[in-house]
């Protein structure tokens, strides 16, 4: 449980950047994508989600807006660096 409360940290150190609850991203394109802490919180359960269902060998979700949105961002602060990594091997994980 250590990782989730490291990524809880994470969101608090992103709001306090943001001065709220909403942060955006910059995509590939240069356009923004803003997300919100519950955007946040979705993705997270939508990876439980995922992850169920693939042990269950049912049919995988898709990935969560911010979680898709993560892998097609640039020039992230180091927090959301993290978290687009952990991102990225879960999505290796699920192919």
């Amino acid at each position: 449980m250590g990782w989730l409360r490291s990524r809880l940290e994470d969101v608090r150190r992103l709001k306090r950047r943001a001065g709220g609850d909403a942060f955006s991203l910059t995509m590939e394109d240069g356009s923004r994508k803003s997300f919100s802490r519950d955007d946040f919180f979705e993705n997270f359960y939508r990876n439980s989600e995922r992850l169920r269902a693939l042990y269950r060998g049912d049919k995988v979700p898709p990935p969560h807006p911010f979680g898709k949105a993560l892998g097609e961002a640039t020039s992230l602060p180091p927090e959301l660096e993290r978290i687009k990594q952990d991102q990225e091997r879960l999505d290796a994980q699920i192919g």
